[in-house]
């Protein structure tokens, strides 16, 4: 009897061979022919089953993690407005990243991008003007300062060198990420980045910020600033403050208070603002940039010299007053127009049914 090798070498195993193999011959051409299939019974076709469509998830979209820097976007509307031969009316491009930095729907730059982008300049007009109904109907007295960027958009004589410039200079913002710097539901992102400082300073000459005096001080140099005046001593600071800047320019400086404010956990919407500027442009961006920076109701802006008038406090707390009891008139009339319109609604359905 052989004793089993457990360490012995097997080797490869033999592939198995059947005991008997089977040739079928191969059929000839025609062989068969003639023969009957028998009916095979036929087994019901199961119906595929269909997965249910998982319902969609709609919410905010991602924001671009490498936007253009502020001088990029102010050169790319700069260049757009100017390639175009729009002309030298500065407040129209303005206007046009007021518009969109003011658009009330947030947390969708992709999806709002895509639609200003299919709009044609008669459309995008219309957007311009319902976005200063928008905010006019919220913050009466800034949009009155900031309306210089929004009147022209109801003219009805713009050159055609005018119009491709306006859909020109929309598509330039949208694709230098407008909607990305300006389009959160947080006022805290959107105060990163002063957009309006930046297209200002492009779009005006060197020559015409000399003559002005107009230089608009770096958001560095605003943020140390900022950070020195108002220190981190909650004690000494409290909600309710002010803060006044008599040569505010777009409103850096704010931009940059507020965002110090928001690193101590205080909300500069309970603080008061309130910006002077000599330049009607200038002074209507920081009049935008305020609801933009989410600044809240007591942020208030007024456009006049400083030198030579002095504080022009006690005038934007009366402009907006007036401007408020405009607004609660003109909701007054707009409910009593609805509500006779509904009578008449109903009176000629009573009259038709009689």
């Amino acid at each position: 009897m052989e004793q089993l090798d457990l360490f012995a070498d097997l080797g490869e195993p033999e592939a198995p061979k059947p005991e008997k193999t089977i040739t079928l011959p191969k059929p000839t051409a025609g062989q068969w022919a003639s023969a009957v299939a028998k009916p095979q019974p036929q087994q019901a076709e199961q119906p595929a089953l269909i997965e249910p469509e998982a319902p969609r998830q709609f919410g905010p979209e991602r924001f671009s993690l490498s936007p253009a820097d502020g001088a990029t976007f102010g050169e790319a509307v700069c260049a757009a407005w100017h390639g175009a031969h729009g002309g030298s009316r500065m407040e129209i491009p303005l206007g046009i990243v007021a518009t969109l930095a003011l658009w009330p729907q947030k947390g969708y730059p992709r999806t709002l991008a895509k639609f200003f982008k299919g709009l044609d300049v008669h459309q995008l007009l219309a957007c311009v003007r319902e976005v200063a109904a928008y905010w006019w109907m919220r913050r009466p007295d800034l949009i009155d300062t900031a309306s210089v960027l929004f009147q022209w958009a109801e003219e009805d004589n713009h050159t055609a060198n005018e119009l491709h410039a306006i859909r020109a200079t929309f598509h330039a913002a949208l694709d230098h990420n407008a909607l990305d710097h300006t389009g959160h539901e947080d006022p805290e992102p959107n105060s990163w980045i002063d957009l309006m400082s930046w297209t200002v300073t492009a779009l005006r000459h060197n020559t015409a910020r000399q003559g002005l005096g107009e230089y608009h001080t770096p958001p560095e140099v605003c943020d140390m600033m900022a950070a020195q005046i108002i220190g981190r001593d909650r004690e000494a600071i409290h909600e309710g403050y002010s803060l006044l800047d008599p040569c505010a320019g777009t409103g850096g400086m704010f931009r940059s208070a507020a965002q110090h404010l928001r690193s101590m956990g205080l909300d500069p919407a309970k603080f008061t603002w309130f910006a002077q500027e000599i330049d009607p442009l200038a002074a209507a961006s920081c009049a935008v940039n305020m609801i933009v920076w989410g600044m809240g109701p007591n942020a208030m802006v007024a456009c006049g010299d400083t030198l030579a008038e002095g504080d022009l406090w006690p005038r934007a707390v009366e402009h907006r007053r007036a401007m408020v009891e405009r607004r609660d008139d003109v909701q007054a009339q707009m409910a009593i127009a609805y509500a006779l319109g509904r009578v008449e609604q109903l009176v000629g359905a009573s009259s038709e049914a009689a």
